[in-house]
């Protein structure tokens, strides 16, 4: 028989290092200090071992040791399935891999099965010594087990770091979303990149001018505007997405819909999305939104809020266009019966070398019996908007200028005072209960009133706190009012009065304006506004300012 010593191992050298473990590669420098020294090391074993010859070096550098699919392992397992590799050299352990299940199944299994002898240097092992008896196979799972808690333990402390982050409202992505760079200064802070900004503002301006998402898409290529993808390799990032289905990768319709959709634009980061069950399986999940981490003004906005939370309106809303048209119809997707409530749908009918629009009940249209048409033609509906909108703005503009007399008065400044003066007053009283209260127990004590004394004025000091706690909150309420009437009324005026000259009706202004038009017949609509409870309140302090001034006067 040959003896054991005579066969000559063909080794595959195999290193690792994760990013967990501190020293992955950088720059032009091809691998890390660490891989040279794991490499330098099994060399120096090899001098020792004439009866191993290395056959080949695979090194993953930069990859976890929980998994297995790394390109260089599973390129020496191709190379040991062919029978050119018939021993595995590492310096120890947990360069091999820091999944206990699977290392020893590799280990203790697979390799014995396939011929394959497996050498870890600092930890002692050789399989061919534990083969003949020497006992280290009993050393080895509880150094892969070890190995596993470590890998855990770095796990949940990147999880719980990663998660304090996100909660102090630093940007932990890779890349940083279109529209924005990453600080040079500090990498967990957003930027505006003011080119890719702009772009991101013409693409919500489309849509509040009524381009669906396709039209948008089709503008920008046209305009040969660079998409996310191919503008971040333009300016040097190098981005690889799933996204991408051509040579080049165009703009989408589901590209602008993501944009128009990220709240990120609002100076509002939203991290933790995603993640993955445990640090051995890495398939993402999506976790409850609930759960999200959302954090306020982390960084300077692109889109106003206002603007932002409109969009999304008109994104709720049908936006479906004719074959013939670019941009929607100003009322798409705000028109409802007056009967049932349903969507009003668009309707072309030719007549004499003709087309006539007009816009029917969708529930009569599915079931005829379920409603009558409500038919109405676009060119009445869309007169009749229009002259309602614009008495509406008259009102709107008269409303502010009721406002801005009422502002002026000595009196708005008097009643501010008059509420100031009076929680000064009940605040003092209410100090002044609370101190007596409190010296009631000590009376108590020292005998200079009885119990019952003590439960009956203990009673009306209660009442009296109640009654001043009572009238601060009221007089608060009142005076709040009257400054946030005052702060407040111009910001939601500015959307109408920018449109005060309005002759004809496009999708910007309509959807500014209007929440949603009611057709009851062909002569009777309903035209409910965005604002409607500002405007109200408004009219009230206005009317209510008003019947004040007369009694005074009188």
């Amino acid at each position: 028989m040959e003896n054991i010593n005579s066969i000559i191992y063909h080794a595959a050298i195999y290193l690792r290092l994760s990013r967990e473990d501190g020293d992955v590669a950088e720059g032009s420098r091809l691998v890390s200090n660490s891989i040279s020294n794991q490499k330098a090391l099994i060399m120096d074993f090899l001098k020792s071992h004439t009866e191993i010859k290395a056959h080949s070096v695979y090194a993953d550098d930069g990859y976890s040791g929980v998994n297995f699919d790394r390109p260089d392992f599973q390129r020496m397992l191709e190379d040991i399935r062919k029978g050119t590799v018939n021993c595995v050299i590492v310096k120890d352990l947990s360069r091999f891999g820091r999944n206990y299940i699977e290392a020893g199944r590799y280990i203790e299994k697979i390799f014995p099965m396939l011929g394959v002898r497996f050498i870890a240097i600092t930890d002692n092992y050789d399989s061919m010594a534990a083969a003949g008896g020497y006992g280290s196979d009993m050393v080895v799972p509880f150094k892969n087990l070890i190995n596993d808690a470590y890998c855990r333990d770095i796990s949940i402390k990147i999880r719980s770091h990663l998660e304090m982050k996100r909660k102090k409202g630093e940007y932990i992505g890779a890349f940083a979303v279109y529209g924005y760079l990453k600080d040079e200064k500090d990498k967990n802070r957003l930027v505006i990149d003011e080119y890719a900004a702009g772009v991101v503002r013409d693409i919500f301006a489309m849509k509040l001018c009524g381009l669906n998402q396709q039209a948008i898409a089709d503008r920008l290529n046209n305009d040969g505007i660079l998409s996310p993808m191919e503008y971040k390799k333009s300016i040097g990032i190098n981005l690889e997405t799933t996204f991408k289905k051509g040579a080049q990768a165009k703009w989408s319709y589901n590209a602008v819909l993501r944009i128009l959709k990220n709240e990120v634009y609002t100076g509002v980061l939203t991290q933790g999305k995603q993640t993955t069950p445990n640090y051995k399986v890495k398939t993402r999940v999506t976790k409850p939104e609930e759960e999200w981490i959302k954090v306020e003004n982390t960084h300077e906005p692109v889109i106003s809020r206002k603007d932002f939370e409109l969009v999304q309106e008109l994104l709720k809303q049908d936006t479906r266009i004719s074959p013939d048209r670019e941009a929607l119809f100003p009322l798409a997707g705000m028109l409802y019966c007056g009967d049932c409530m349903e969507p009003m749908v668009r309707k072309t009918v030719p007549a004499g070398g003709k087309k006539y629009v007009y816009y029917v009940c969708s529930g009569n249209k599915k079931d005829k019996t379920s409603c009558s048409p409500h038919r109405i033609s676009e060119a009445d509906l869309t007169d009749s908007v229009l002259y309602l909108l614009q008495m509406h703005i008259e009102n709107v503009l008269t409303l502010e200028a009721a406002m801005q007399v009422i502002e002026k008065a000595p009196k708005l400044k008097a009643d501010v005072a008059k509420f100031d003066e009076r929680i000064v007053r009940k605040r003092a009283e209410l100090e002044k209960a609370e101190k007596r209260k409190l010296n009631l127990y000590e009376d108590l004590k020292d005998g200079i009133i009885s119990k019952k004394e003590y439960l009956q004025l203990k009673a009306e000091y209660d009442r009296r706190i109640g009654e001043a706690e009572t009238a601060v909150g009221s007089y608060e309420r009142e005076m709040k009012l009257i400054l946030e009437n005052k702060s407040s009324m111009h910001e939601w005026i500015k959307d109408f009065k920018q449109h005060r000259n309005i002759q004809s009706l496009d999708r910007n202004a309509a959807a500014v304006m209007i929440k949603r038009v009611i057709v009851y017949s062909a002569d009777r609509i309903e035209v409910t506004y965005n604002f409607e409870d500002e405007f109200a309140r408004c009219s009230k302090y206005v009317a209510a300012y008003g019947e004040s001034h007369e009694k005074e006067a009188v």
